[in-house]
């Protein structure tokens, strides 16, 4: 055979040997490629998309030797922690304005769940809302391991709610028919800021409270819990309460019906505080907008005055409550009025008790009756939830520091409008005038507080008001 021939067949060879090898790495690519492991999205959040792995290395030895495929380890993916069964659904997600629908909560397996703040009991809940505008509703849930999840469902809501709808109309109230406490003397506080109350709690400031022969109290509450147990309390204890629900101006709270109803049946008059002070800017999430806070509070009035409560308007700002009193008027509120009541915060800074140059004085209420009668004909009964002097304040250099002194000396005077019936400037003490509930019994953060504060008890101011000799408030209808 010539070297030629030779040559020939050695590349003949050589070609089928290739072919032999390229026919047996796809071979081995097909058999081992690894297959992908499926990703699961908890949200709609779309995440970044993979990088493909990279492809085999091939080592091949001398034929006729199998070649070695060398691939990339795919990471087992971590194992989710366990979230029990969560399931949180509306019965409609698109709605005409002021439709109301129901939020659902299905919860197993998890330590605690809070539907809009609320606690859910016994892994179920429902929730009837009627929103005005878009808006998302969330659960908050503390899972068994102890982690915060979250789940959401958003409402589109299409056009403006309508007019106020009354469902009901009550009977107007004139001043004589609304009530108060046994032996009522007008003397007030506003009890504790948390919201939450122990009985243990509930039971030592209430004491405290009855020492001072204190007749009404505004209540600060943050669930129907709480509420429940500190309405028993009060009743108890003889003190009438104005309830205010723990709201931003930014919230609406849809369970005032539930609230109202537990009122009732522990036998405490449903006197509400609605929202809480909406001029200023700490009450606020978020900048302040006073179009939204009037729609909120249309609809807020609307439900309090629907379920049978007093709807207590609350404002330090003269221009802002007569925003809101023809607010409420123009969308169908009047008769909301006959039922409604005032709560102003009447602080005197250093103001002797007497002072009435401007609204910062134990006689601002005065200012807000004249804008009552401007614009709704009467002056609703007024119970002002916090106010008095506050220890230490310098705010005018025209009048001395509230020492210890003037701070007994002028809320023994207030009180004494009660008395008397005559106030610090002579005139005769309203008959729309029902209390002054001064602030505050206790915080160990607030040198304002007549208890408890790191500046010290009140003592000369509790121990005069103590010495207060009983009496009962008398009115012109007497």
């Amino acid at each position: 055979m010539s070297s030629k021939t030779i040559l020939i067949a050695i590349l003949i060879a050589l070609i089928v040997l290739i072919v032999l090898v390229a026919i047996g790495v796809v071979i081995l690519l097909v058999v081992y490629r690894p297959e992908a492991t499926p990703m699961v999205q908890a949200t709609a959040t779309s995440s970044p998309t993979a990088s493909p792995s990279p492809s085999p290395t091939l080592t091949s030895t001398s034929p006729p030797a199998t070649p070695t495929v060398t691939a990339t380890p795919t990471a087992s993916p971590t194992p989710a922690v366990p979230e029990g069964d969560i399931v949180f659904t509306v019965d409609r997600d698109h709605i005409e304005a002021g439709e109301c629908i129901t939020l659902r909560v299905s919860v197993e397996g998890i330590s605690a769940a809070w539907l809009e703040g609320e606690p859910v009991v016994g892994g179920q809940a429902t929730k009837e809302v009627c929103p005005c505008e878009d808006i998302t509703y969330t659960l908050e849930v503390t899972l068994a391991s102890g982690e915060q999840a979250r789940r959401t469902v958003t409402v589109y809501v299409e056009g403006e709610c309508p007019a106020i709808k009354l469902i009901r109309r009550w009977p107007p109230m004139e001043l004589q028919d609304w009530p108060r406490p046994e032996g009522d003397n007008g003397r007030g506080m506003h009890f504790l800021v948390e919201g939450y109350y122990t009985e243990e709690e509930l039971d030592f400031h209430i004491a405290r409270l009855r020492d001072m022969n204190v007749k009404w109290c505004l209540v600060i509450y943050k669930d129907e819990i709480h509420l429940e147990r500190a309405a028993i309390k009060f009743r108890e204890a003889g003190i009438m309460v104005v309830w205010r629900k723990l709201l931003n101006p930014t919230e609406l709270y849809f369970n005032w019906g539930r609230d109202i109803e537990i009122l009732e049946r522990v036998g405490m008059p449903p006197y509400m505080q609605v929202y809480n002070e909406p001029a200023v800017g700490q009450e606020w999430d978020e900048p302040i907008n006073k179009e939204k806070y009037l729609k909120n509070l249309r609809r807020t009035c609307q439900d309090v005055y629907n379920a049978g409560g007093y709807v207590g308007l609350q404002f330090v700002s003269e221009e802002w409550l007569t925003d809101a009193l023809r607010d409420l008027k123009a969308h169908g509120g009047e008769p909301i009025f006959q039922r409604m009541f005032f709560v102003p915060h009447p602080y005197g800074m250093n103001h002797p008790p007497s002072y009435q140059e401007d609204v910062h004085a134990a006689l601002g209420f005065l200012v807000f009756a004249d804008i009552f009668q401007k614009e709704i004909g009467f002056v609703p009964p007024m119970i002002a939830g916090e106010g008095g002097w506050k220890y230490g304040a310098t705010n005018d250099d025209r009048f001395p520091k509230v020492d210890d002194q003037l701070h007994r000396d002028y809320h023994v005077e207030l009180f004494n409008w009660f008395r008397t019936g005559v106030l610090s400037n002579g005139q005769p003490l309203p008959d729309y005038f029902f209390a002054y509930c001064v602030w505050l019994i206790s915080h160990r953060m607030d040198d304002n507080a007549w208890y408890d504060s790191f500046a010290g008890d009140r003592v000369l101011t509790i121990e005069a008001v103590k010495a207060i000799p009983p009496f009962e408030r008398q009115f012109s209808w007497d």
